[in-house]
């Protein structure tokens, strides 16, 4: 008797396993959909910045330099009128995102380097909006999905049951790691990213590089913010659907899980000590005794069945 309970338990271990395992691959899928349109995306506004860098250096440029002196001088009055209505046109189609750029009446007191960097804000608050959207999309797909594989596979689930939208959102919202949630990381990438351009290109004028120096450097600090959009995708999406595997496994009445890591060349020391230890719901508390333990985490949890 005893022998078949111990096998019965390591067949439902088996089953959970392999239901979370299909689960986080077909996220994985979606992830990697958000991911390549926010690639395109990226190099998108790349170039649109190459572009407009390119044009201040055939306007203001000598030698195959800018001169910064130029770049100092107040914005003439076709180039502030210019600078107005992209302004005027990014309010019109993100009136939600208009607190994060200056009032209109500073553009009028900005110089040419300024009103370059007001462009550079424009853009990436205007990428930040694409990936915000997307992520909200993809997240909450994530955790009807998560929440609804569970609950159909339980055997113990309750006879009729849905998404409940409260605890779906309070999910989304949370602000699980260092008192931030997704939305938050992404201004805050958007953000430095801002403030690190405005600093290179400033300094690559002041130092006196070339267009193909700025535009590598320029290259670099893309690629850098597409790799923190993806790691937020991946890290954020295992959080999320964590979580709603949680919320089915207390809705249907169980107590206790069990911590299962991937075990390959690329698991986290973390992930390997915690595989196998297990814990209560009511106990569980991220990145400490419950997944994701760190970005790009792909440990999860399979349930315990109860006494």
């Amino acid at each position: 008797m005893a022998k078949e309970k111990v096998k019965k338990k390591k067949e439902e271990f088996t089953y959970w396993e392999q239901r979370m395992d299909q689960l986080f691959k077909s996220q994985d899928k979606k992830n990697a959909k958000l991911d390549k349109s926010m690639r395109k995306e990226y190099l998108r506004v790349e170039e649109q910045l190459k572009k407009e860098i390119a044009s201040y250096y055939g306007k203001y440029g000598k030698d195959g330099v800018i001169e910064y002196r130029k770049l100092v001088q107040s914005l003439t009055e076709k180039e502030r009128d210019l600078l107005y209505q992209d302004y005027d046109e990014f309010a019109r189609r993100n009136p939600k995102y208009k607190y994060l750029m200056p009032v209109r009446e500073s553009i009028y007191k900005l110089n040419r380097l300024e009103g370059l960097q007001l462009n550079i804000r424009m853009k990436l608050v205007e990428l930040g909006t694409f990936e915000e959207e997307g992520m909200q999309k993809l997240l909450q797909e994530a955790y009807e999905s998560g929440y609804l594989s569970t609950m159909e596979s339980l055997p113990n689930a309750p006879t009729f049951f849905s998404v409940n939208s409260t605890a779906m959102q309070l999910t989304l919202s949370d602000k699980w790691i260092k008192g931030k949630n997704f939305s938050d990381r992404i201004w805050g990438n958007k953000e430095r990213l801002i403030n690190l351009l405005n600093t290179e290109i400033r300094d690559a004028v002041i130092r006196g590089d070339d267009y193909k120096q700025m535009s590598n450097a320029l290259r670099h600090r893309f690629g850098v913010g597409e790799y923190e959009s993806r790691r937020l995708v991946v890290t954020e999406s295992a959080f999320v659907l964590n979580q709603s595997n949680k919320q089915a496994f207390m809705d249907a009445g169980i107590k206790r899980y069990e911590i299962t890591a991937v075990l390959d060349s690329r698991t986290s020391p973390t992930c390997r000590n915690m595989d196998g230890e297990k814990f209560s719901f009511e106990d569980a508390k991220v990145s400490i005794n419950y997944p994701p333990f760190h970005a790009f985490c792909r440990s999860t949890v399979v349930p315990i069945e109860n006494d």
